[in-house]
């Protein structure tokens, strides 16, 4: 029997839900070498160092909801989750950093944007 994946992805801005095409999460956990000298010539020590993440997401823009300046966003929210429940990660407080724009033949208009978040929560219910 096939299992269910996870399945939806919302961009959150300005109390405005934006369906996503994609999105792709980098997670950094700030974790560094620290160069030490000493006779094996190898790193000895490592720091924890600041979270990071990063964000590629991909929207679909419906017909007279443009409206948003895509280059300011910020405060945003990202949430991929189950629509069944049982899975939730929340990318809290994002900011655009680059934005390009896509039209297809299809007749869909798509912004990609490149984004961080300050802070991640990951649910499980």
């Amino acid at each position: 029997m096939a299992e269910v994946a996870v399945g939806a992805i919302v961009l959150i801005v300005d109390g405005n839900e934006y369906d996503c095409i994609s999105c792709e999460a980098q997670k950094g956990t700030g974790r560094k070498p620290i160069a030490t000298m000493n006779r094996k010539r190898e790193n000895k020590y490592r720091t924890q160092g600041v979270k990071s993440y990063s964000l590629n997401v991909t929207v679909v823009i419906p017909n007279g909801k443009d409206t948003i300046d895509w280059d300011n966003i910020e405060d945003a929210r990202i949430t991929v989750e189950n629509p069944e429940g049982g899975f939730r990660e929340t990318y809290l407080d994002c900011s655009s950093t680059e934005v390009s724009d896509s039209f297809s033949v299809e007749g869909e208009t798509r912004r990609s944007l490149s984004m961080f978040a300050l802070s991640m929560m990951k649910e499980t219910m």
